[in-house]
């Protein structure tokens, strides 16, 4: 189906975007590629501590799984302030908006 040139190619791409994605240390590689199997927000909230690197790479996959590996009671405290962050929009220009409603 695929020559092994081809498949050579596709294989050196993924791993482009991924050193881009996830920045060129073995280490934000290998956190940022495990990131999607751990499920406690303790441990996540760790991860993002553990330097200001890996907070500025991996902030964006900490909050996504955060938001994907929550409790359904957790959920609607979180939602509001992790979106916020996700999209970078400062809460202050929010506030007014929901005191209308």
């Amino acid at each position: 189906m695929f020559t092994d040139h081809e498949v050579l190619i596709q294989s050196l791409q993924k791993r482009s975007n991924r050193l881009h994605k996830l920045g060129y240390s073995d280490m934000t590689l290998i956190v940022g590629c495990s990131i999607k199997y751990v499920d406690s927000d303790i441990t996540l909230r760790n991860i993002l501590q553990v330097s200001r690197d890996f907070n500025d790479i991996l902030q964006r996959d900490v909050y996504k799984q955060s938001l994907l590996r929550t409790d359904q009671h957790k959920i609607a405290k979180k939602r509001k302030t992790l979106w916020l962050k996700l999209l970078k929009i400062d809460p202050k220009y929010i506030i007014p908006e929901f005191q209308v409603y």
